[in-house]
């Protein structure tokens, strides 16, 4: 009787921490749904990068030619220096697409 409830117990503990690991790692995936892609080219022209992560990320020098920002859930803030440092100059709160230069240094994905 007494190792049976032990291995109930048992049972109940590893599904419990089963569970959790799946939780956490069902909220780590969407962490990194927002993205901000830009190319090096004019009108979404020649190779392209594209940045994930939460946080500040900075943007490559040689790729600010044109931009897509894929909002999924995650806003983003840009720079117009590097590593999300001085005021902010623009806050993305949705999807949005220019084929345009611009001059922001990095950006920072909120999480």
């Amino acid at each position: 009787m007494e190792s049976t409830m032990r291995n109930r117990h048992l049972l109940r503990a590893a599904v419990t921490a089963l569970t959790l690991t799946t939780v956490l790692a069902m909220g780590a995936s969407t962490a990194f749904a927002s993205s901000f892609l830009s190319w090096e080219g004019p009108q979404d022209t020649g190779r392209a990068k594209e940045i994930t992560p939460c946080g500040c990320s900075n943007i490559d020098p040689h790729f600010r030619a044109a931009y897509r920002f894929h909002h999924t859930g995650q806003d983003a803030t840009m720079y117009n220096s590097p590593n999300c440092q001085g005021v902010s100059h623009y806050t993305f709160r949705g999807d949005s697409h220019s084929t345009q230069p611009f001059g922001w240094r990095s950006i920072f994905i909120h999480c």
